[in-house]
């Protein structure tokens, strides 16, 4: 009587847990840069979001009309923590007519973004805290 069975052996099956193995870190290795990019793509969006909350908070009765425009600010305090989660620093530049947020990026160190609220948008950060606008 002669009873074969059908399957496959163990090192069938080790063989292709090893090859599923260095194909998975193959994959891994190569998505690195894209989280990078993804992290300061996010870094970017809070900006642009912390833009958006000084414009509500803009008072065109006082004399410095982005004065509550601070990083304490509860919202804009979410944006800080999000974008050091991000690997960036959220900084805030505010003039009596002008704010500007700028951040480190993700990607390479040295590298910053920033944007205010003239409508300017550089790769640098404000000179000042005080400038409330993007060099």
């Amino acid at each position: 009587m002669n009873t074969k069975k059908s399957g496959f052996t163990l090192i069938e099956m080790l063989v292709v847990v090893a090859i599923v193995g260095i194909l998975s870190a193959t994959i891994l290795a190569a998505l690195g840069p894209s989280r990078n990019k993804a992290k300061d793509a996010r870094i970017q969006s809070a900006i642009k979001q912390g833009l958006v909350i000084a414009e509500t908070l803009y008072d065109s009765n006082s004399a410095n009309h982005y004065a509550a425009v601070t990083l304490a600010q509860a919202d804009i305090a979410k944006l800080v923590a999000d974008v050091s989660s991000q690997g960036g620093t959220l900084k805030v530049s505010v003039a009596a007519n002008s704010v500007a947020f700028s951040s480190s990026l993700n990607t390479s160190s040295g590298t910053y973004y920033c944007s205010d609220s003239t409508g300017k948008t550089g790769s640098t950060e404000p000179t000042s805290a005080t400038t409330g606008v993007c060099p």
